[in-house]
């Protein structure tokens, strides 16, 4: 009969979860985007989202207590590991927000749309058009396929 305290010491430096740690990583790389550490995939451009990281930031704490017990000494290491850079990143851009909140505000440009203008419309923008563009466009997605012959 195995010996029951060398498959716990065995099971601490088990096999590790490539997907688990790839998942923690994926949380954390949004959470940089979030905190204009690492640009936007689709805008291209660095925005400070403090609400959204704090959310992700709390996911991966929830996923640090919801696999306690279950995780190996490295898949430990790295939730540890992220979890500190991103809460004292956090931190950081907070303060440094709210000291930004006391200064005159540089100008800006308009916040990001939600969703991106198409280019016939960039001349001479209709909100108008717009609606009824986005209209057309649910519509054309709610029609049941043609039927085949």
């Amino acid at each position: 009969m195995p010996d029951p305290i060398q498959y716990k010491n065995n099971r601490d430096w088990g096999i590790t979860d490539y997907y688990f740690i790839d998942l923690v990583v994926m949380l954390a790389s949004s959470v940089k985007i979030d905190l204009g550490e690492l640009p936007h995939p689709y805008y291209k451009d660095k925005d400070l989202n403090l609400a959204r990281a704090r959310i992700t930031i709390n996911m991966i704490s929830s996923l640090v207590k919801k696999t306690s017990g279950n995780l190996n000494i490295e898949e430990k290491k790295v939730l540890r590991e992220v979890l500190e850079d991103l809460q004292k990143t956090y931190v950081d851009k907070t303060q440094e927000s709210a000291r930004n909140a006391h200064a005159p505000l540089p100008k800006t440009p308009s916040p990001r749309p939600l969703v991106p203008t198409p280019p016939s419309t960039l001349s001479a923008p209709n909100v108008k058009d717009w609606i009824h563009l986005v209209q057309q466009e649910i519509a054309k997605k709610k029609q049941p396929p043609p039927p085949s012959k």
